[in-house]
């Protein structure tokens, strides 16, 4: 999914995030809810979360150059794993 919008990658997460966890979808998930915090998903389904962002952006998350905090959000991981950088 590179290259792709804000909306159309927010879909796609909030998606698997309902999947992962049913309750996710009585949650208000805006862009920028911390789906660590609110416990959309907790430390388990994180690594399958992780690869399924590899597997939709295209890129590899390396364990070594992963900051936490750009996970938290929809917001933040649409601007470090999906948006281009120059």
């Amino acid at each position: 999914m590179p290259d792709t919008d804000r909306a159309a990658v927010f879909a796609t997460l909030r998606a698997w995030l309902i999947n992962a966890n049913a309750d996710a979808a009585t949650l208000r998930l805006e862009p920028d809810t911390d789906i660590i915090e609110s416990r959309i998903i907790d430390s388990l389904q994180l690594v399958e979360f992780i690869l399924f962002l590899e597997e939709q952006s295209g890129r590899a998350i390396l364990a070594e150059d992963l900051d936490p905090d750009t996970l938290r959000t929809v917001d933040s991981i649409y601007e470090c794993h999906f948006q281009r950088h120059p």
